[in-house]
């Protein structure tokens, strides 16, 4: 129950349901998944552990809002793994993980072209998923996950950008030609040049969503 619970709020909050500095009720989230206040409270606790969330005394749960240097740090550790993961990709990576790996990068291709949010990161979250799985190294694959989704509020949005999402299944073909070819090296330089563009877009995609943020508070305020 509690794992089940876990994975539906975090789907809540990586589809975009629940924003950054979104505020949580038990009340509500109890109402919401069918579920009893105490299950509710378990969980809570649960994704403050994994970074999603911050537990306040008097003010229950909100979203956790990541700030520029935090996810400066976050992208860090994530260009870190994924290159771990490409190397390992193509020195081990069978036949059926590669043709998977390809098959999710048209997917998301299909997926930007008709610009739909949803769609987008679900497209998306297969894409890592299938590429995590290719170092076929589940503590790393886990790993990767996690980072992945306290960083998945800002993925539709970049992909958005005017430009980036032709640029961005270019650069996913190149990596998967270079791990099809058994280039660990290959492989491992396509997907820093993605996660380099990556960053760069999701840092724009960040820096607005703050701005939007500070515009509302600044509404409520003045009111």
């Amino acid at each position: 129950m509690r794992e089940t619970l876990s994975r539906k709020l975090c789907s809540l909050i990586t589809n975009g349901t629940y924003k950054p500095g979104d505020r949580l009720t038990e009340r509500e989230l109890s109402e919401r998944l069918k579920a009893s206040r105490p299950s509710i409270r378990e969980t809570l606790r649960q994704l403050e552990a994994e970074g999603l969330l911050d537990l306040h005394p008097n003010r229950g749960a909100v979203v956790r809002m990541l700030s520029v240097p935090a996810v400066l740090e976050l992208w860090e550790v994530r260009l870190a793994l994924e290159t771990l993961i490409a190397e390992r990709f193509a020195r081990h990576g069978t036949a059926a993980q590669i043709e998977r790996f390809e098959r999710a990068i048209e997917s998301m291709d299909a997926s930007l072209r008709s610009k739909e949010r949803t769609r987008i990161r679900m497209a998306k979250s297969a894409m890592f998923e299938a590429f995590a799985s290719g170092a076929n190294n589940g503590m790393l694959a886990a790993y990767f996950q996690q980072l992945n989704v306290r960083l998945s509020f800002l993925w539709s949005s970049s992909l958005m950008i005017p430009g980036r999402p032709a640029e961005s299944i270019g650069e996913l073909r190149a990596l998967s030609t270079a791990i099809r070819n058994r280039n660990p090296e290959a492989a491992r330089a396509g997907v820093i040049l993605y996660n380099e563009h990556s960053k760069a877009m999701a840092m724009y995609a960040l820096r607005a969503f703050i701005d939007s943020r500070e515009k509302a508070d600044g509404g409520r305020n003045r009111r």
